[in-house]
């Protein structure tokens, strides 16, 4: 294996061919004048830097696999098609630690920081990061071969509203223990084993639907960074195990954390909000944190739902009550249209409607339907449009 971290100016596109032997090594500087790019860095919204094949496909590593060592074989390889090069005549652009493995079959496959790297292949096009969190083990790569996640994102709360979540929407907290200026984290041993810290990975945190200013991280006595949101170091409690769960607000000092970094404090008459949802962006929710959804069918001007009947059986509308309060989207936007009796709400004109194939607050399985269905971000405008 060789480690490579130069940046040289792309000759001609990589061969997928696999090879059946393990070519000689040579030096970099050796390898200038004929060798091929194999790795690229592109900017990936949200995510930020990560790792690319030559023709900009996002490289992705996996939690099964150990250092300079492939367990993904068979079905796996197949969803997951490894990177590899025909020999060692190759180069990297902002790429660090690189290197490759022979693989079983005899192919060479790349690796960054000793993790083997792969496609994904339901990413039709460059910049796709449809595998980001797959089965928690699949992350995109970053540039010095850490995996790229979000560090925090935004999720809904009964009663509490938007709160933030970790990137597998458990709820983010904050503890009246710690300090804020400076931020210290006062939280370790027995406390950190039911408060785990959030760490981050890489040079920065990520994070989706929050304000960049209120990030920032510390460095634990263990070496690890812990993301702070306002100064103050976040954790998850071991008692939450499924998005829309916050058990630790029962324990005295510990406090969900909103969007803003503050305590998240009840508010049952919150209607309307929004969170993150897949790789939709910041979508508007129900209290429950349900996606709502628009039908091109219907009309912004007037408001008008053309859903009744078997459409509304399967697209519930959104009923809200008198006095009911909106959070995270512009109350300018928001209204209701009179139906069967009740208020329906409208975001931009546009009726809201929940989707009966959403079981779990962060789903959208209705996104797309027919070609006419689509969540709705917090502006009223469609999703993935």
């Amino acid at each position: 294996m060789i480690r490579k971290s130069v940046a040289v100016i792309a000759l001609g596109l990589i061969s997928l061919t696999a090879c059946t032997g393990t070519p000689e090594s040579k030096p970099v500087a050796q390898q200038q004048q004929e060798s091929v790019v194999a790795l690229k860095v592109a900017e990936i919204e949200d995510l930020g830097p990560v790792v690319t094949d030559v023709k900009g496909f996002t490289l992705y590593r996996f939690d099964g696999d150990k250092p300079n060592e492939s367990t993904c074989d068979g079905e796996c390889a197949a969803t997951w098609p490894p990177a590899t090069v025909t020999d060692e005549n190759f180069t990297v652009e902002g790429v660090d630690e690189v290197g490759s493995i022979v693989r079983k079959d005899g192919s060479r496959q790349l690796t960054v920081d000793g993790m083997p790297q792969y496609r994904f292949s339901k990413d039709g096009k460059p910049g796709e990061t449809k595998g980001q969190g797959l089965q928690g083990k699949w992350f995109a790569t970053g540039k010095s071969g850490e995996r790229t996640q979000l560090a925090a994102r935004t999720g809904v709360i009964t009663g509490l509203g938007a709160v933030l979540t970790n990137n597998a929407g458990l709820t983010l907290y904050r503890f009246d223990g710690d300090t804020a200026q400076p931020p210290v984290s006062n939280c370790d041993g027995g406390c950190a084993e039911s408060w785990p810290p959030v760490y981050v990975e890489g040079e920065q945190p990520r994070v989706k639907g929050i304000d960049p200013k209120l990030l920032g991280t510390i460095t634990r006595k263990d070496g690890k960074k812990q993301l702070t949101i306002a100064n103050w170091p976040q954790y998850t409690f071991k008692n939450d195990t499924k998005p829309g769960e916050a058990k630790g607000v029962t324990v005295p000092k510990w406090f969900a954390t909103a969007t803003d970094g503050k305590k998240a404090q009840q508010n049952k008459a919150i209607a309307l909000t929004s969170a993150t949802v897949a790789d939709l962006g910041v979508i508007a929710t129900d209290s429950d944190g349900m996606t709502l959804y628009r039908f091109d069918n219907d009309s912004a001007e007037p408001p008008t739902s053309n859903c009744s009947g078997d459409c509304a059986v399967q697209w519930p509308p959104a009923y809200v009550s008198e006095g009911f309060q909106v959070q995270g989207v512009d109350a300018s936007l928001v209204g209701t249209i009179e139906r069967d009796g009740k208020k329906q709400l409208t975001i931009a004109g546009w009726p809201q409607y929940r989707f009966s194939g959403d079981k779990v607050c962060g789903e959208a399985n209705g996104q797309g339907v027919g070609g006419k269905w689509w969540a709705t971000k917090a502006d009223g405008s469609r999703a993935g449009q």
